[in-house]
């Protein structure tokens, strides 16, 4: 599917790196002594790996998460060594619990959302996910793996992780997703202190699927900024979901909706590398049947769980 994009010209982003790099280190996006034992706090039972493979599930992505799941035990798991798959648990159903933490053959941790402010219970927000994808790095040796529900590996997974540990990061980048003000709220730019125009020719990154190295500048210039946005209401989640989410208007405008999680990661990832971004896009973008991955959202399997506990 094609969506058209705004090609509208405006001021671009510095070219100087070093004026970029020190916006993204700036107090502004600096985590505080209090957000950092909370990110600490999120890790303290999660088991050092080489490689970490984390994501979160709900009631209504069960079904999707077993898939997940079954796709890792068979084509993950026998390929990755010393790794662990961590669940955050954001909304599932007693029952559904039971059984991912029976079945999963991961560490399964419930997100506490009673320790964090008030608009990260909008889970349609994702505000918890830069969260635990920092949780998760202060456990992993080498890598941070994020994948939603939406996606299965294929063989060539550890080319993948491969490329991720050379160049850094790893992510799902198509030129046919809407430019970045296009699908993003101006709350979140005057957060930033950032123009609209800056960010024109940058189409927004999808956040389903995406491979950090465990590096100080990866950590600083991205999780970090990351996470910090996502503590900040105003940063994050300056509209509700129901308000901003939908980004399918026949007529195609600035902050026409907005993204949340991944509004936010299009913006830091864009200011850091500007037209260097490209380099860090998993090959293959284009397509949702990628060379690593493929993305599909109707993706689920009922019975995966219940047909590990039958047989154990």
């Amino acid at each position: 599917m094609s969506l058209p994009n705004v090609t509208t010209s405006g001021m671009p982003l510095s070219p100087d790196p070093r004026e970029r790099i020190r916006d993204l280190l700036s107090p502004k996006f600096a985590l505080t002594y209090k957000n950092r034992q909370q990110i600490s706090d999120l890790s303290s039972t999660i088991p050092e790996s080489d490689v970490i493979f984390v994501t979160a599930t709900f009631d209504n992505l069960f079904e999707g998460t077993q898939a997940l799941v079954h796709n890792l035990h068979t084509v993950v798991y026998p390929k990755v060594k010393n790794m662990t798959l961590v669940i955050f648990d954001i909304g599932l159903t007693p029952e559904q619990k039971e059984k991912t933490k029976k079945a999963c053959m991961c560490h399964f941790i419930v997100f506490p959302f009673e320790l964090f402010p008030g608009f990260f219970k909008e889970r349609g927000c994702n505000a918890w996910k830069p969260l635990i994808v920092m949780a998760s790095m202060l456990k992993a040796n080498k890598l941070v793996v994020y994948q939603d529900a939406s996606i299965s590996y294929k063989d060539t997974v550890l080319e993948l992780l491969d490329r991720g540990y050379r160049l850094g990061l790893q992510l799902w980048g198509a030129n046919w997703m809407y430019n970045i003000p296009v699908a993003t709220s101006k709350g979140m730019f005057d957060y930033m202190g950032d123009k609209p125009c800056a960010y024109l020719k940058y189409p927004q990154i999808q956040s389903g699927v995406m491979v950090f190295k465990k590096a100080s500048f990866i950590v600083r210039t991205i999780l970090e900024p990351w996470a910090k946005c996502g503590f900040e209401k105003d940063c994050f989640c300056p509209l509700t979901r129901e308000d901003s989410v939908d980004c399918t208007h026949k007529k195609i405008e600035i902050h026409m909706c907005h993204r949340f999680d991944q509004s936010a990661l299009s913006m830091f990832v864009s200011k850091l590398f500007t037209s260097e971004r490209y380099r860090y896009h998993m090959p293959d973008s284009e397509s949702e049947n990628g060379r690593y991955v493929v993305i599909n959202r109707d993706q689920r399997e009922a019975g995966y769980f219940d047909k590990i506990l039958a047989g154990s």
